[in-house]
């Protein structure tokens, strides 16, 4: 829509009384964008029908357009009270939800639906969100216009600025503007900036989209057909992604126009379904036919959503489900009517669902109107049932389900999903939980209806949702109260908090485990009532009266006692659903080792992120050159995909694109980062402020330090050597540097030690400084050893007081006590020819808790606990104990170009990692428990790798961090499956599911279009 003369866009308007402050012009259309709010039974230039429901008295945020009185058509008022009115009511249409006439100054402000973008910002690439499917577009556009010519509008002025996205609406719909108003529309603003505006512009003019020599005309086009022709053009234009379907400039368009000569239709495939109505449309026949209708319906038969209204799967309080195909997949089709007094809760759940992705919440695929337009249509995953159908027998013929802590521990896994993506559910029950068809079997919460945002895991309500006999007490009171005192519902009930859902599914739970009894009772009439006396009757009797032996009598006592916390009369006393989820993770990995696998984490994140987990808390730091963003979670049995985002901090700005370290420092309230345009960073935790940042002339930091027990100073320097900066953030400086170094460790408050080379040929040294307590900037050499020309990694271990060196074909661990090495290892020297590929890295397994503390330094300097080494080299992956009886290395495997290495913190893991490897062994036994041949994970080097700190003793509470050069970093985690594990390590091939880089070393690859989350299996192997 547009005017004919355009405020400036700080200027303000007065509407409704109200000053609005410009919030953007929107260029494409011609008028502004404003923060305005419009109240459904406020109308003041059109009668309207008094409203008395609380959901049409609420504002909606609209768009106010001003045209110039004399610039509106003649019967813009007409065509106005009908779009306020309701009476031009369509999907595909703007609407228009109020006028008024300022008579003094000469204008009309019209209050709009306001939209995301127009059809020629998405073909030029502006407009990057979401959008409808292809047959959908298509059809919307066709839909609109064939709407207004059903209501005799011809809208006169179709091109691609007058075709609108309204992305905030759900399903996305494509929308008709600007008709019935302006006499002008947006083409006399475009005439009037003359050679101001682009080319790509120019041609939204109205003479490209037309046959008709009336182009100019005051009273714009009467004629449909030159609609059909322009709806043609558009159709083809969005096809294309920009291209006009009669030529490539304004000249030969119009040249084209004029000898009715299509030439770019051939670029569009024959085959194609809209290439035929699109011919046609631009060859109108005249009067009494319309290829656009024609046109429509064919669009209609292509919608990629498909409904089978023969086949009803069941009914819910909003719709009916029926069995449908959505492009070409049988899925579950949930039909809503658009004209219910729910409407604003059928938006709520279709704006929460669709941005939902977990494998225990049923996915919402797409949604779409009905092609009648009297329907929403929420195309879901199809399932083989609900638990209910299957406590019922005759009900179910779906596959087996898993074991039932399995199924117990994927219901609470996805429902925690949604408290963690700060909503509730509010109608947890069996005809709830679905389960899916394929298999390995997987529980599916369905069904948000009901759901409700929530703020520190509480939420408002206005009225009480959900099923009566699946209801938590609490929720349950606040209806019988109300009962007493009045039958209509108070304006504002008690707050609720997401615990009301661990009570209904303790009750689902226990339905579950029982084949179908609740424990508040067998009869539904009296079930509601029990809750609120706090009477599990059957929980009860179970308890009491059924043997051990008893067929019915098999549920485990630490699920009855799970259950009976689960739906604790008080909400205090209550517990969560993290506390659900470690305990039965505890129970599935005692009853089933083989269950237990290592998946990756593979959507989580996004982005090319560096990740780092917190040393004292459930944190996980996550950061780019844009963002910093903080995951958390109650316990690490929580998989990552239900952790929650605590902080993002957005626009850093910082290091161009890449971030190349991040490190915390040793308490957790600092974090540092190095970015690739030589930028270091340190923020404070968790309060985020920048407390120390410079820009360096030379080096790169893609390795940072901090100091062991000063949590203020920290080193950073790069791995292709040279300085090395001591820096303290608490004064935002540099203190000291260090010069010529390729490896760094601090080995005491006050102590740093540092490899270099000193150009001789004696080969290099590892130089030890010490700062003064009071004067940090002050440092002396206070020990030096001698190694060979490199030394690319050092270790320290403050438990025996020695330090470790690494590189060069050797290991040398050396006491400060003495000037040659305690003892040593060489590698065998390879070929002259491989001496440049030798990878020389090394891991020392420190791990605490072995029980030689009491005994001092001399006890652990004499236990072989403390001195187990891993490395790579060209021949392999070796381990290696000089306290051991035969003191010879021994190969774990002859797995080649491993790159990292690491022992977990519990020092019962250990991990390598290289370019598509991965490999993890168990230190009791050095059994191989993985072996991954990640072809198409990785394609970059992989830098580091780490655990989460973690105390626990159980394996499924691991996870993994493995950060890459300039690509995504990764995540993996223990999960539980069930599927059919052998007794030995196996290897996978997995596949890529991103955009493969070119690898010209790789000759081999050669892949399958598959998913990498379907193909990727890491097994965990007893």
């Amino acid at each position: 829509m547009a005017d004919a003369e355009q405020p400036e866009p700080a200027e303000d308007f007065i509407f409704k009384g109200k000053r609005l402050d410009c919030k953007k012009k929107i260029f494409g259309e011609g008028f502004f964008l404003f923060d305005g709010y419009w109240k459904e039974n406020e109308n003041a230039g059109a009668e309207k029908e008094s409203v008395k429901s609380k959901t049409s008295n609420l504002k909606k945020q609209v768009a106010i357009r001003r045209i110039k009185n004399e610039d509106c058509l003649d019967g813009w008022k007409d065509v106005a009270d009908k779009l306020v009115k309701g009476n031009l009511n369509h999907n595909n249409i703007l609407r228009v939800f109020g006028y008024e006439e300022d008579v003094a100054n000469g204008w009309r402000y019209f209050a709009l639906e306001p939209y995301s973008a127009t059809l020629y910002e998405y073909c030029i690439g502006k407009y990057k969100g979401a959008m409808p499917n292809e047959s959908q577009v298509l059809y919307q556009i066709t839909n609109g216009v064939s709407y207004l010519h059903l209501n005799a509008i011809v809208h006169g002025d179709l091109n691609p600025l007058n075709v609108v996205i309204a992305a905030q609406s759900r399903p996305v719909r494509m929308k008709i503007s600007d008709f019935g108003l302006s006499k002008f529309s947006y083409s006399k603003q475009l005439l009037k900036k003359g050679e101001n505006i682009s080319s790509e512009v120019k041609l939204c003019l109205r003479k490209y989209w037309t046959l008709s020599k009336k182009t100019d005309s005051l009273e714009g086009i009467k004629d449909a057909t030159e609609d059909v022709i322009a709806a043609g053009c558009i159709l083809f234009y969005y096809l294309t992604r920009g291209k006009h379907l009669f030529g490539y400039d304004s000249k030969s368009i119009l040249k084209n126009l004029k000898k009715k000569n299509p030439v770019n239709l051939p670029g569009l495939d024959e085959n194609h379904f809209a290439y035929e109505p699109i011919k046609n449309m631009i060859n109108p026949p005249g009067k009494g036919f319309s290829w656009l209708h024609i046109a429509n319906d064919k669009f209609k038969e292509a919608l990629s959503l498909q409904v089978n209204t023969n086949k009803l799967l069941g009914k819910g309080y909003f719709g009916q489900v029926f069995e449908g195909k959505f492009n070409g997949d049988l899925v579950a089709v949930k039909q809503m009517t658009t004209t219910t007094a729910q409407k604003e809760i059928i938006q709520r759940e279709m704006s929460t669902h669709i941005e939902l992705n977990h494998v225990n919440v049923v996915k919402l695929l797409d949604v779409a109107d009905s092609a009648d337009n009297r329907f929403t249509q929420l195309a879901l995953e199809l399932c083989a049932g609900t638990l209910a159908d299957w406590a019922d027998e005759k009900k179910y013929n779906g596959p087996k389900l898993p074991p039932d802590e399995l199924v117990l521990y994927q219901i609470a896994n996805g429902l925690h999903y949604i408290h963690s993506r700060n909503l509730v559910h509010r109608d947890i029950k069996p005809e709830n939980i679905l389960i899916s068809m394929t298999t390995p079997v997987q529980m599916k919460v369905s069904d948000l209806s009901f759901v409700k945002k929530t703020r520190d895991d509480i939420f408002s309500q206005s009225k009480i949702r959900g099923t009566l006999q699946w209801m938590a007490p609490e929720r349950l009171k606040v209806l019988t109260d109300n009962e007493k005192k009045s039958t209509d519902l108070p304006a504002e009930l008690p707050e609720g908090t997401i615990k009301s859902d661990t009570f209904s599914s303790g009750c689902v739970f226990f339905y579950f485990l029982t084949r179908g009894t609740h424990p508040f009772g067998k009869n539904q009439v009296s079930v509601p009532a029990n809750i609120v006396l706090n009477k599990p009757e059957e929980l009860d009797s179970y308890k009491k009266h059924l043997a051990a032996d008893d067929v019915n009598g098999r549920i485990p006592a630490g699920l009855i006692k799970l259950i009976e916390k689960m739906i604790q009369f008080k909400e205090e006393e209550r517990i969560g659903l993290p506390e659900v989820i470690k305990q039965l993770a505890a129970v599935l990995y005692g009853m089933d080792k083989s269950k237990c696998q290592l998946r990756l984490v593979e959507a989580s994140l996004g982005g090319e992120y560096m990740i780092r987990s917190h040393p004292t808390e459930l944190i996980l730091a996550c950061a780019n050159e844009k963002k910093l963003i903080f995951y958390t979670a109650e316990n690490l049995a929580i998989p990552f995909s239900n952790w929650r985002k605590k902080v993002i901090f957005q626009h850093l700005n910082f290091g161009g694109w890449r971030v190349l370290s991040l490190e915390w420092n040793i308490n957790g309230t600092q974090l540092a980062a190095g970015f690739i345009d030589k930028t270091l960073v340190v923020w404070s935790y968790p309060e985020c402020e920048i407390l120390f940042q410079k820009k360096f002339p030379k080096r790169h930091f893609t390795r940072i330090s901090w100091n062991p027990t000063r949590p203020n100073l920290f080193a950073g320097w790069d791995l292709l050597g040279d300085q090395v900066f001591v820096c303290d953030s608490s004064i935002d400086d540099v203190i000291t540097t260090i010069e010529n170094v390729s490896a760094v460790k601090w080995i005491s408050e006050n102590r740093i030690a540092v490899s270099s080379l000193d150009g001789t040929s004696s080969g290099g040294k590892i130089e030890i400084f010490e700062m003064e307590e009071n004067n940090l900037t002050t440092t002396r050499l206070v020990k030096e050893f001698t190694h060979r020309k490199y030394c690319d990694y050092l270790e320290w271990s403050e438990r025996t007081q020695y330090l470790a060196c690494g590189g060069d074909y050797q290991i040398n661990i050396w006491s400060m006590h003495h000037d040659k090495p305690m003892y040593s290892l060489e590698f065998p020297l390879q070929k002259e020819e491989e001496e440049e590929e030798e990878v020389k890295i090394f891991a020392w397994r420190l791990c605490t808790g072995n029980g030689e503390e009491e005994g001092g330094i001399e006890m652990a300097r004499k236990s072989a606990n403390n001195f187990t080494f891993a490395y790579v080299s060209m021949e392999g992956v070796f381990i290696w104990n000089h306290l051991e009886s035969e003191q010879q290395p021994r190969r774990l495997s002859d797995e080649k170009y491993l790159q990292t290495l690491a022992f977990s913190s519990d020092g019962r893991f250990l991990v390598a990692v290289g370019i598509k490897k991965f490999m993890i062994w168990s230190v009791e036994d050095w059994v191989q428990k993985y072996k991954l041949d990640c072809r198409y994970i990785q394609r970059r080097d992989p830098i580091n790798i780490s655990f989460f700190t973690t105390k626990s003793t159980n394996l499924y509470e691991n996870k993994l961090i493995v950060n890459y050069i300039a690509e995504l970093s990764r995540l993996l985690e223990f999960t539980f499956e069930e599927s059919n594990i052998s007794d030995s390590a196996i290897e996978i091939s997995t596949e890529y599911d991103e955009d493969d880089e070119d690898d010209e070393d790789d000759e081999d690859d050669e892949v399958d279009d598959v998913s990498l989350l379907k193909r990727l299996k890491m097994l965990f192997l007893k």
